[in-house]
């Protein structure tokens, strides 16, 4: 069957769904968060640098997360191939361990001098969850905060067994906790993130139930380092183990995570997506003696031990350091933002610094456009992780709004979304491209919106906004 109808991307879709529930074992990749009823690409044969041919031959360029976000270097980096082509050649997973996960032991560790020891897995959201089974083994607690987007484990879901909105807040909203033990409701507690309330209504009365207190340095905007550092205290005089998931924005900013730039240190750290440019690994540093729990709750899996991810994640940390990529990122978001700004202005939008989420000094990265009739360009993230939106008086523009620009950036054969990451492979002529497209579309948003008339310009269904069943 497959072969019969690969080229027709709506009737391969309309198949998938059939014989694999949800067409893909990542939210994110399903079509429909991106354009539905058959216009999103879908499906790859290959992909180098910021490039991805379809199963017709089609090249687009990605200016998406790129790989969701792991493969800041760009697809099929010839360093990193290099390197699992050679441990393929040598067997990737055998009766004893590699010892590649040695050195990228005393890599991270060195890195991170606060933390003794290491433990590896081979996606984020388990590491996560190890994160928590040793933090509730250590302090005998059953109870978790959490803010951030953590996975798609019992523990996490479990948040909103109380109340089906907790999670509304944490990147993904409708998430419904089907299957979900019900004994597991109340042991999370959902905080807001750079919330001064939250910090004293939530944080300080609930970290002695707690046995951790789990949360994203940064995502949307950076984490306040005064609000870290207080909640860095709480657990202190709590004995509450803090846990930095580090999973999305580690390897954006330095050659360690962004922690380390604000200068607060957890007692556990998660890390993965990127560390080893798009090859499965993920890894747990912390002090010793939470970690040493390890050795008493039953935490094991068989691909955690190939060698495959460990070898890859050497070598990426060494290039990683040797081009400074971090500050290569940073520019390149810079870029990115710019491209919007001006694309902005140039659709009439008047063009002004904002503080969006709570206090001014929490918010230097965010920034907002104004216009005069209500139309405003916001853009959020640290600048290796920027994203941005569009909206107006009425609420329910933005998703025609976000699914219109799909649509025309895939016109001008761009893979497109309302987050854009920065690559090491997203060269000036690409950029170009990117800009170029982005001013015409702008300008039709801005003069479709004026005429009322957006909605009429869709070739299909408006897209996918969050969690929600797929018939």
């Amino acid at each position: 069957m497959f072969k019969k109808i690969k080229k027709n991307t709506k009737k391969l879709q309309d198949y998938a769904h059939s014989i694999i529930p949800g067409l893909s074992g990542l939210l994110g990749k399903r079509p429909e968060m991106y354009l539905p009823g058959g216009q999103w690409p879908t499906y790859y044969s290959k992909a180098k640098g910021i490039n991805i041919w379809d199963l017709k031959g089609k090249k687009y360029l990605d200016f998406t997360m790129i790989g969701v976000g792991s493969c800041v270097l760009g697809y099929s980096d010839p360093d990193i191939d290099k390197v699992a082509k050679k441990i393929i050649s040598q067997g990737p997973l055998t009766t004893l361990n590699p010892p590649e996960e040695i050195i990228l032991a005393e890599m991270l560790l060195k890195t991170h001098n606060w933390a003794d020891q290491v433990k590896f897995a081979r996606t984020g959201g388990e590491m996560v969850a190890m994160a928590v089974r040793l933090a509730r083994a250590f302090t005998k607690r059953d109870k978790v905060m959490i803010c951030g987007y953590h996975g798609w484990h019992d523990w996490y879901l479990a948040t909103n067994l109380k109340d089906s909105k907790n999670l509304n807040n944490h990147l993904l909203a409708g998430l419904e906790p089907s299957g979900v033990p019900k004994g597991l409701a109340e042991t999370v507690i959902p905080f807001n993130f750079n919330s001064c309330k939250d910090l004293d209504q939530v944080i300080k009365k609930k970290a002695k139930e707690c046995a951790a207190i789990i949360m994203e340095p940064a995502r949307n905007t950076l984490g306040c380092k005064s609000f870290l550092k207080s909640i860095r205290k709480i657990a202190n005089e709590n004995k509450c183990v803090l846990i930095f998931d580090e999973i999305t924005c580690a390897w954006r900013n330095n050659s360690s995570g962004v922690h380390m730039d604000l200068g607060v240190y957890p007692d556990l750290a998660t890390f993965g997506k990127t560390m080893a440019n798009g090859i499965p690994i993920s890894a747990l540093i912390g002090k010793k003696e939470i970690m040493e729990e390890a050795k008493n709750s039953f935490i094991s899996s068989t691909n955690w031990t190939e060698r495959l991810g460990p070898a890859c994640a050497v070598e990426f940390l060494k290039k990683h350091k040797k081009l400074n990529l971090g500050k290569i990122l940073i520019e390149k978001g810079k870029k990115i933002r710019k491209i919007w700004i001006e694309a902005a202005k140039e659709a009439g939008i008047n063009y002004q610094k904002n503080s969006l989420n709570g206090p001014a000094c929490l918010n230097k990265f965010n920034m907002s456009v104004k216009t005069k009739k209500n139309l405003r360009l916001e853009i959020f993230g640290i600048e290796p992780l920027s994203s941005f939106k569009i909206s107006t008086q009425n609420s329910d523009d933005w998703p025609i709004i976000i699914t219109y620009f799909i649509q025309e950036m895939l016109k001008e054969g761009i893979l497109a979304s309302d987050r854009c990451y920065s690559n090491y492979c997203q060269t000036e002529i690409a950029l170009k491209k990117y800009e170029k497209a982005c001013k015409k579309i702008f300008k039709k948003i801005s003069y479709f919106l004026k005429k009322r008339s957006l909605k009429k310009q869709l070739n299909g269904p408006i897209k996918q906004m969050g969690f929600k069943r797929l018939n």
